[in-house]
């Protein structure tokens, strides 16, 4: 699979982190329980947490076992707004079902910049003739994930119950909706 590391749109540059990325990353979304509040990672309590999940991150990339891009505003390369992430959903043969992931500071919530983000990323992924399938999991009360997955052009396939931990949502596992996007004449 040939994963790019960088994805440009009209507003925005999607690339692989770096190390020096930990303080912006830190203080736009790395501490914001609003902003996590429906992923299963709590906030980070230092940077060295957020230093340690970029690392993570970085690593999984170079291994092929997971790819995150962080988001940028083409005019702010160095100042990262949100991230996208997919994870192979079987990783002893070929990848053709990916699990999407993403999030977005919220003081960039709002402006269409996710979607155009995946957007970008489908438009990649439909070129891509090994992967037949990404979806995506929706703690059923994140209705804005939802709206933008429809956009996309998502199916929602149904609902799974007492699925996910989101512990800034509550301290019991989550129902979450499963969305999936097909790969065109797939």
């Amino acid at each position: 699979m040939s994963i790019k590391a960088r994805l440009s749109t009209p507003r925005l540059l999607l690339r692989e982190p770096r190390a020096q990325d930990a303080a912006a990353v830190h203080a736009a979304w790395g501490q914001d329980s609003e902003v996590l509040r429906y992923l299963a990672s709590p906030p980070a309590d230092s940077l060295d947490t957020t230093r340690a999940r970029l690392a993570w991150d970085q690593a999984r990339w170079s291994k092929r076992s997971a790819w995150t891009w962080l988001l940028a505003a083409r005019t702010a390369p160095d100042q990262p707004l949100g991230q996208v992430q997919l994870l192979p959903q079987r990783l002893d043969g070929p990848a053709h079902h990916l699990r999407l992931g993403y999030l977005l500071a919220r003081s960039h919530w709002g402006q269409g910049l996710m979607q155009e983000a995946l957007a970008a990323l489908l438009s990649m992924l439909a070129d891509e003739a090994q992967v037949w399938r990404v979806d995506a999991l929706v703690d059923v009360d994140n209705s804005a994930s939802a709206r933008l997955l429809d956009r996309l052009g998502f199916d929602c396939e149904g609902r799974l119950r007492r699925h996910s931990l989101h512990p800034l949502a509550g301290p019991d596992p989550r129902d979450v909706w499963v969305y999936a996007w097909l790969r065109p004449g797939a």
